[in-house]
């Protein structure tokens, strides 16, 4: 095959055929020129957007723009992008007859409408389309359903976080409630109120003999008796009322913040060059595709005149 190719051959070959080679390459030209009009290639217009994760909580090890790459590939927001601008009937795709219409719409989807991340942390959208005004317009479309279903997802993590606060809040409600009732208890039918001042006073009632405090001698042993029996019990349930009562007010604070979470609508992300209506097409390039068949056309003419010289020759 190598023979085909040499230097010396191929001038030979260029100045026996150069009339030949001049035909092939002006119909080719003349070819690719019309082929590539938009009667036969229609054209697309671009529409671009460059957006920054704002607000954005990441799950797992997933950075922000990553997660918001994610979320924009997913199929609900490509979907509902089609049914919006009708991009089966941009893309030629019959959903009644073809039964891998889906199948088809993501492929389509994919190569008109990228999203990527840059080297800046930031996510670029870019969306083709045969309309200018319709390529921005699925662009600014595609923001807003990034938001829509990024509070969606950001909501249903914050209100299974509100079911689980509530129920530990109301667990600690509870527990608080059946503890106030047995303090009360106690200090209904023991007359125990404060543990350390009603000590010091039935201990110096006890030790001190006035005839005052005779007088309130009965009521002093009995206080002695019941803080020595209830005592032990009214001060470690306090404590642990003081303890449960703390717990139960971080929880609120918790609650509180969860439900905020819940109720809150944000946007999760920041436009930073906004898309608009291109004034020029940016599908196809013309003067590529004429430049391709140029060369594609004459580097086919020289491979098959080479072989026909070289059997020619052999030939003979």
């Amino acid at each position: 095959m190598s023979e085909y190719f040499d230097n010396s051959n191929i001038l030979k070959i260029v100045q026996k055929y150069q009339k030949q080679l001049v035909i092939v390459t002006c119909a080719s030209l003349l070819l690719s020129v019309i082929f590539s009009m938009p009667w036969f290639i229609k054209p697309k217009y671009k529409s671009t957007a460059v957006i920054y994760p704002a607000n954005i909580i990441a799950f797992g090890s997933e950075t922000p723009d990553e997660q918001m790459v994610q979320v924009f590939q997913s199929d609900d927001i490509k979907t509902q992008v089609a049914n919006e601008f009708n991009l089966y009937e941009t893309y030629g795709i019959d959903t009644t007859r073809d039964k891998s219409y889906k199948t088809k719409l993501i492929k389509e989807f994919n190569e008109n409408i990228t999203i990527d991340k840059t080297e800046l942390v930031s996510v670029q959208i870019e969306a083709m389309h045969p309309n200018p005004v319709v390529a921005r317009d699925i662009v600014n479309r595609m923001i807003e359903l990034f938001n829509q279903k990024e509070r969606s997802l950001q909501k249903e993590k914050a209100m299974e976080l509100v079911t689980i606060l509530k129920k530990q809040l109301n667990g600690k409600r509870t527990e608080m409630d059946s503890m106030d009732v047995l303090v009360r208890d106690i200090r209904v039918k023991y007359g125990i109120l404060d543990y350390a001042l009603q000590t010091e006073y039935a201990t110096e009632g006890a030790l001190i003999s006035s005839p005052m405090q005779k007088a309130n001698e009965q009521e002093v042993k009995t206080l002695l008796n019941n803080l020595k029996d209830k005592g032990g019990e009214f001060v470690a349930l306090n404590e642990h009322l003081w303890r449960v009562r703390g717990t139960y007010n971080d929880l609120k604070v918790q609650y509180e913040n969860a439900l905020r979470d819940v109720e809150k609508n944000l946007t999760y992300c920041n436009v930073v060059t906004s898309p608009f209506v291109a004034d020029k097409k940016s599908y196809p390039v013309r003067w590529l595709i004429v430049v391709i068949s140029l060369i594609s056309t004459l580097m086919f003419s020289l491979i098959v005149i080479s072989v026909i010289e070289n059997y020619n020759t052999s030939k003979q």
